[in-house]
């Protein structure tokens, strides 16, 4: 006699054109995709009542779409994997106390009081944060609930292979400080006035590409990619994606710091790392430029090594050691904060 595994219930919504397609959702669903590979537990899909599906290419939960749950019901057995705005789904009687043990990506941010999700850390849940940093960042705040640090993976394999003949000296990649990035854009084409070769620059602003596989296209293109993320003011990066997927294609990466690139952004070995404002990163670029063949390689070599310590098989194995220790962990009252009964 078989028995039916338990279910691990993820609940996603959006109402935007852009909803599905940033890294925040694409790393939600390599979850899913991980926890397909747990022999006792079986992922299964809910999108909330006022999602959207927009005809956009980019939505990384389109295929699951047709075997999504047509209603939420949350079984007495079933695991919560939550990340977002997901535990809005829950009564505030539940969010306090979860019928059920519940996964939670949260991210540094997440503490500042001007975040929309800041009231979230105060649910019980067994916490996942990107970074070990970000890890800290939780448990010196005080979130409701242990905190396991599991990095961010890229599929290595799903990469571009590094083009030989790049056709962009400078790429500035700058979805989040779009004006910084037109600002940059625009001194490094001044500066072109006064050479006889030409540097070819260009900058990603909104509105995003279509898909991420557009955008590793188009970072593929660059020997130089200069990342602006998001800045300490408002509440940085969990992790940061794409300065990895550089570093795994070969790229020369310039990024400032942006608390959870803390772990493979290392100054002066994989990137080169400005402080965050407009000269330093402009300089960088023209350091970044004017750097020697040999010392490019080595920076190169460097980032290209330490991506291969964030294979999706390796945060596979993470997320499923956590999913089955996560009954032990839920059952230990003294790590969690339950209202009185």
């Amino acid at each position: 006699m078989t028995h039916a595994k338990r279910r691990i219930l993820f609940h996603r919504s959006w109402t935007i054109f852009n909803g599905g397609t940033s890294g925040g959702q694409i790393k939600v669903r390599d979850a899913f995709e991980h926890f397909k590979h747990a022999s006792a537990f079986n992922p299964c899909i809910y999108f909330g009542e006022k999602t959207v599906w927009y005809d956009n290419p980019g939505n990384v939960w389109h295929p699951y779409r047709n075997i999504a749950l047509e209603h939420w019901a949350i079984n007495p057995s079933d695991v919560l994997f939550f990340a977002g705005f997901d535990w809005k789904i829950l009564s505030p009687e539940q969010q306090l106390n979860p019928p059920v043990p519940v996964l939670n990506i949260a991210q540094p941010r997440h503490t500042r009081p001007e975040d929309q999700r800041h009231a979230f850390l105060q649910y019980p849940a067994i916490r996942i944060a990107k970074s070990s940093i970000g890890k800290k960042i939780l448990e010196d705040f005080g979130v409701n609930g242990p905190v396991f640090c599991i990095p961010d993976a890229i599929d290595l394999k799903a990469l571009p292979a590094p083009n030989s003949a790049p056709d962009l000296d400078v790429l500035i990649v700058g979805l989040k400080h779009p004006d910084l990035a037109r600002r940059l854009k625009a001194r490094l084409e001044r500066r072109n006035r006064f050479r006889l070769k030409k540097l070819k620059v260009a900058i990603q602003i909104p509105p995003k590409l279509p898909t991420r596989q557009d955008f590793l296209d188009l970072l593929n293109r660059c020997k130089i990619a200069a990342f602006l993320p998001l800045d300490a003011q408002r509440g940085a990066e969990g992790f940061y994606l794409p300065a990895l997927e550089a570093m795994a294609m070969e790229k020369l990466v310039i990024c400032p710091y942006a608390v959870g690139n803390i772990d493979f952004c290392l100054p002066d070995k994989t990137c080169i790392q400005p402080v965050y404002n407009e000269d330093a990163i402009y300089e960088a670029i023209l350091q970044g430029l004017k750097m020697s063949h040999d010392r490019q390689q080595e920076m190169i070599k460097a980032g290209k090594a330490i991506s291969f310590n964030h294979d999706l098989p390796q945060e596979r194995d993470a997320y499923l050691q956590l999913l089955n220790q996560t009954d032990e962990i839920w059952q230990q009252q003294d790590l969690f904060h339950f209202p009185k009964k």
